[in-house]
């Protein structure tokens, strides 16, 4: 009964919202000062078309669905990244700090845009990925650019008022071989490292942070195309659900105790997609477990846009899955609608992001919504 319920608000955000908040959110003006990206190919926006092999790159057919594709993002069109911007008033994702331009730069410094740093197949360890940017070489392009900032009222205010989007530890999971006796020790650095990100983050002015937690990484179709039986990977979602548990206790105690004005909320990438695959129609999603493009079982053996995959010539915004791991752009678009409006804690926790992005700062320990 509670899982139903859970369902049900879920579609009520997904389906009941979509038109108010789409129509809405342009006319509402940007809700934050900038958006800065740090992560994996969830929020990739183009930085790896900018790195040399064996970096991943997102080639034709990714992009399908956007004009100019391939457009760097590891999707059929818009990724969670952009989708989140344009919640906040954008037209879309910060451009790709390695893309940027050198009057682009300049209005990176004066606080005037921000900026995408996230690389796909990138992790929270620095061992995660092979020619990627890992997540402490984003955040030390992120620092090069905040030791140059002259910006009015000041760079502290500036910082302070924009939103800092995470996400990060799927391709952690991806790269781990150990035994399930060593995950406890695996997770533990895991979380550890994440929180210092997030600490070197906060040291450099960041203030509102908006993190996207793991998803439930065992039922994507490159996972279940390796099953018996095409279910989902349990020992793989357990994983997930682990660290998602531990990562919360952490970096609730270390906020209290190193980052007393950080104001966050940690998005439920894993109930968002789990309830949506649990009720498929309702939420608008016909296909959950076949990718919309690749090769094979579950057309999951091969990544998408290798040789010999194809692309279904159905609706893509029918299909959850865009290749072997990454969403469709319906699939983004309806994820952000609950992590923007969905209840807490099922949908994010402690807060959702709307209510993030209108708290004032943090007084005294507590947080206060503005009125």
């Amino acid at each position: 009964m509670k899982k139903n319920c859970c369902i049900v608000k879920l579609v009520c955000v997904v389906v009941g919202l979509a038109a108010t908040v789409c129509s809405s959110a342009a006319a509402a003006g940007q809700l934050v000062n900038a958006v800065y990206v740090f992560g994996d190919s969830l929020v990739d926006v183009g930085n790896n078309d900018y790195l040399p092999a064996p970096a991943p790159r997102a080639r034709s057919p990714y992009g399908y669905d956007l004009p100019g594709r391939p457009t760097g993002r590891f999707t059929n069109g818009y990724n969670l990244a952009d989708i989140i911007s344009q919640r906040l008033g954008f037209e879309k994702s910060p451009l790709a700090y390695k893309s940027m331009l050198l009057h682009e730069k300049f209005l990176l410094v004066t606080c005037n845009i921000g900026a995408n740093y996230a690389s796909g197949g990138s992790g929270i360890l620095d061992t995660t990925g092979n020619g990627t940017l890992t997540m402490s070489t984003q955040i030390k392009y992120f620092k090069r650019a905040v030791d140059k900032m002259v910006c009015l009222p000041s760079k502290e205010a500036m910082l302070s008022q924009s939103l800092f989007l995470l996400s990060a530890g799927g391709n952690d999971f991806s790269a781990f071989t150990g035994s399930i006796n060593e995950a406890p020790a695996y997770i533990a650095n895991l979380v550890s490292t994440y929180i210092k990100h997030i600490q070197s983050l906060y040291n450099l002015g960041a203030r509102m942070v908006g993190i996207l937690d793991v998803a439930p990484i065992g039922c994507t179709p490159g996972q279940r195309a390796g099953m018996p039986d095409g279910e989902c990977n349990e020992v793989a979602n357990s994983l997930a659900r682990w660290f998602n548990s531990l990562f919360r206790i952490e970096l609730a105690g270390t906020a209290a105790a190193t980052m007393p004005e950080l104001r966050y909320s940690i998005a439920s990438n894993y109930n968002i997609l789990t309830d949506m695959m649990a009720n498929p129609l309702v939420a608008g999603i016909r296909e959950v477990q076949t990718a919309c493009c690749g090769a094979g079982k579950f057309m999951a053996e091969k990544m998408c846009g290798a040789e010999g995959t194809g692309v279904c010539a159905d609706n893509h915004g029918e299909y959850m899955f865009w290749d072997m791991l990454h969403g469709t752009q319906a699939t983004c678009e309806r994820g952000a609608l609950a992590v923007f409006y969905g209840a807490a804690p099922r949908y994010a926790d402690p807060v959702n992001f709307s209510t993030l992005v209108t708290m004032k700062k943090k007084k005294k320990g507590s947080l206060v919504a503005e009125q």
